[in-house]
């Protein structure tokens, strides 16, 4: 794994992480985008034109801990969710939750170093294209801004 280190931007401004043309490619329109203060960081809410769906995500700055965290919490039992996944771009990866689970739902985390997690999280309703394989389409995103992260 290759640390991602010039994350400042997108943790001030997680909207940049990923191109909202790019999230309407995996997911339809947008209506609109905010900004979501978070108590571990900053996320980016995009809003889709139709029906209740959303995906949330951001970098995760106040875990020092990254991944490991996750994996901690899971030996205590303090997730109802743990599941390692498929590297994302080369970094790996999990799904979790502590009782959010449920269809159209997927939280994703992605470590992309030691100390930072990219997490992603669609909120789909039955509606949605993607409804299914919420999962999938968290991938996708997380992977497309790891790419831009890379690139600044």
């Amino acid at each position: 794994m290759n640390p991602i280190a010039n994350t400042a931007q997108f943790e001030s401004d997680p909207c940049a992480a990923v191109p909202t043309a790019e999230v309407e490619s995996l997911g339809g329109k947008v209506e609109r985008t905010e900004q979501e203060n978070l108590t571990m960081g900053k996320a980016c809410a995009w809003i889709f034109a139709k029906g209740a769906n959303t995906v949330s995500a951001g970098l995760v700055a106040g875990n020092k801990e990254g991944l490991s965290s996750l994996y901690a919490q899971n030996a205590t039992g303090g997730l109802t969710t743990f599941k390692p996944v498929e590297q994302v771009d080369g970094y790996p990866a999990v799904v979790y939750a502590n009782g959010g689970e449920g269809p159209g739902t997927c939280t994703l985390a992605v470590g992309i170093r030691d100390d930072l997690v990219y997490t992603v999280i669609p909120r789909l309703g039955s509606d949605h294209p993607s409804y299914s394989d919420s999962c999938g389409m968290a991938t996708k995103v997380a992977a497309a801004a790891i790419k831009n992260l890379k690139g600044a």
